[in-house]
């Protein structure tokens, strides 16, 4: 007589992987699903313990918890759909629940290797646990089988308490060093339902977290919001620092509204946090619960303007019962050709550019308030006319648009930008001053000096010293040279790649994956670790860029191209995640020839949207020659007037080539 198992899960190996240990990128991500779930199940109190005795994270609700059949028939139900179950809103409170596609559960074994959980509901006491190589072995060899895994039945006397459910997380896949550290804020800043007026409490190890704890109202220079007048204040509320607040109504889009604020912060550093963590976003929550960690990555604006943005916007409409789920599979991000976030899209980008004009005007305002407190630049403002007041108001407003939060390098800036003011004011060409970005303005006026002709005659010299750089790498694709002269070539010129590589927090030529990346080491198979990346670069902004070079003469296909170079972007993704480091990896590989798939009816097209999916994309050593001539033999084409210094220099070069 055979005995039918407790619990069971019916799972397969391959939703294992890209549902569960591949889900989720950090360890806040995955403990929002226990709250979410918590929430769901109608908890008034959630509590999270980072146990660094016993090493263990534990998460305890005082929700309805769940009898045998709820563990069976919905909790270890993969993909099970609540709100197809005509359970859309919570019996107790009418939550509009945040679980949608019944997968969240998984994210669990992105972190730790043993789950275990203990629960209680209507006097029915239950205790379980599973383990990733425990479903492994149930599963079998063959990623594809589809077998049953029967969790370990628990003493349900280990259950101490009358209601809710306790989710333990053991053998951990990072150091609780790593899993506690600013887990408080990040937690904060995932979910808007927290607190008494919600009743929905969160705790960690014994202290409730706040909203306060997001720890970024105080930074807020400026702040937009969107709403009633009570969702207003509160908000209002917590900008003790804010010198500049604008409110307005919820903006309709379709059938439904945004609520929410925009901010701006006084200086962009105080966006980068000590913890490595950059709030330089615009965070989108749904239902209460973050749905989108960075809403600006869906913008091209590249404009100063964007480093100064923070935000948190909702929009619940993109989430209705009715109709078909607008989430990706890891709950971090949006699918985006829905038309619903395109509409959203739509308003949000109309919003930022008058955002940015307005704060452009305030920053005029501030920076010429702050250029005056100089008195001899106030002296010599106050000489000017009303027109050329103007113009120097702007000019002072463009310096403090840039990110320079040493507020002696910007008082640094503000006298240069005097001597640039009255250069072009000499030249007759103030209005030039209009068409000038604020970089550019920083550039002018950080080399200007009285003797203009000098910068003329060193950016020539750049110029020329660059076409050299370019006709020899020229030279060398033509003559179909090697692969290791191509490398150290560009490695010494990283701007050929790109204009704005001119510096770099760390890079590397010709690396092996396993050697350089050896804290994750044995996580890599042989293949991924022997792999060699050609060219490893780090960009000040935080980016990582890794270059894969082919001979000029190598044609190769989309498809190998991909099986090569993703083994190194996944290892140093690896690496990242390990030293709990979020940043983007991107991949740039240089060819000579078309690849050949390109040559098939939507080849090119079909080629792009693959590689773009894993932020790789591929250059023709042409196409970089082209680019690199443009942007300089212009500069040469129109610079017809040579000056004083000029000339001298380039009789000296004359002579000297005689």
């Amino acid at each position: 007589m055979t005995t039918e198992p407790a619990y069971f899960m019916s799972i397969s190996l391959n939703v294992l992987n890209h549902l569960g240990l591949n889900l989720y990128s950090n360890v806040p991500a995955v403990l929002s699903e226990v709250v979410a779930n918590a929430y769901d199940a109608d908890a008034t109190e959630v509590r999270v313990t980072i146990d660094q005795s016993s090493a263990r994270v534990i998460i305890q609700d005082d929700g309805e918890g769940m009898t045998r059949a709820d563990i069976n028939d919905r909790y270890l139900h993969v993909g099970y759909q609540r709100r197809k179950d005509n359970r859309q809103l919570t019996p107790k409170f009418g939550r509009a629940v945040m679980g949608r596609k019944g997968i969240g559960k998984l994210s669990l074994f992105s972190v730790a290797n043993t789950v275990e959980v203990f629960t209680a509901k209507d006097g029915e006491r239950h205790a379980l646990r599973m383990t990733v190589d425990g479903i492994r072995q149930a599963i079998g060899e063959d990623p594809s089988s589809s077998e049953a895994y029967c969790p370990e039945v628990l003493d349900p006397g280990l259950v101490d308490f009358d209601q809710g459910t306790r989710i333990v997380l053991t053998d951990l896949k990072k150091g609780l060093t790593n899993v506690a550290s600013g887990l408080r804020k990040r937690l904060a800043r995932r979910f808007s339902v927290i607190g008494a007026e919600h009743s929905f409490r969160l705790y960690m190890d014994d202290s409730e977290v706040t909203l306060q704890d997001r720890d970024y109202f105080h930074k807020l220079q400026y702040v937009w919001v969107y709403g009633d007048d009570q969702e207003s204040e509160k908000i209002l509320s917590k900008c003790t620092n804010a010198a500049q607040k604008n409110v307005g109504p919820s903006p309709a889009i379709g059938e439904g509204r945004v609520t929410g604020w925009i901010g701006t912060v006084a200086n962009a550093g105080s966006l980068k946090e000590a913890d490595g963590e950059n709030i330089n976003a615009i965070y989108l929550m749904v239902r209460g619960k973050l749905a989108h960690e960075d809403l600006l990555e869906e913008f091209n604006e590249g404009k100063i303007f964007r480093a100064y943005l923070i935000g948190e916007l909702h929009a619940d409409f993109l989430d209705t019962d009715d109709e078909s789920d607008i989430a990706t599979s890891s709950r971090q991000r949006i699918i985006e050709d829905d038309p619903r976030y395109q509409a959203f899209l739509q308003w949000l980008r109309r919003e930022i550019s008058a955002i940015g004009l307005v704060w452009g005007d305030l920053r005029n305002a501030e920076g010429t308030k702050a250029a005056l407190e100089n008195p001899h630049i106030k002296e010599w403002f106050t000489s000017l006319g009303t027109d050329s007041r103007r113009k120097a108001t702007r000019l002072f407003g463009k310096i403090n648009q840039l990110t320079v939060d040493d507020e002696r390098q910007r008082s640094e800036l503000f006298a240069h930008s005097v001597l640039a003011f009255e250069t072009l004011r000499y030249r007759d060409n103030l209005d030039s001053l209009d068409d000038m970005e604020p970089s550019d303005v920083a550039a002018v006026s950080s080399v200007l000096n009285s003797i203009e002709d000098l910068e003329s005659a060193l950016y020539h010299k750049i110029v020329v010293q660059r076409l050299r750089v370019i006709d020899k790498l020229r030279e060398n694709v033509d003559g179909n040279a090697l692969e290791r002269v191509l490398q150290e070539h560009l490695f010494d010129h990283l701007w050929l790649l790109d204009p704005s590589w001119e510096r770099a927090t760390d890079r590397a030529m010709e690396e092996r994956v396993g050697t350089r990346f050896a804290e994750i080491r044995s996580h890599l198979t042989d293949e991924e670790a022997n792999s060699r990346i050609d060219i490893r670069y780090k960009k000040v902004t935080g980016s990582h860029v890794i270059v894969e070079l082919k001979r000029n003469s190598v044609i190769t296909t989309t498809y190998a191209l991909l099986e090569q170079v993703d083994k190194y972007r996944l290892a140093l993704k690896r690496y990242l995640e390990e030293i709990d480091k979020d940043e983007p990896v991107e991949v740039v590989c240089v060819v000579g020839r078309d690849l050949r798939d390109w040559a098939q009816t939507g080849g090119r097209e079909e080629s792009r949207k693959t590689l773009a999916a894993k932020n790789i994309r591929v250059v023709k050593y042409e196409e970089l020659l082209a680019d690199a001539y443009a942007g300089y033999r212009e500069y040469l084409a129109r610079e017809q007037e040579l000056g004083r210094v000029r000339k001298l220099l380039d009789s000296i070069a004359d002579d000297t080539a005689s």
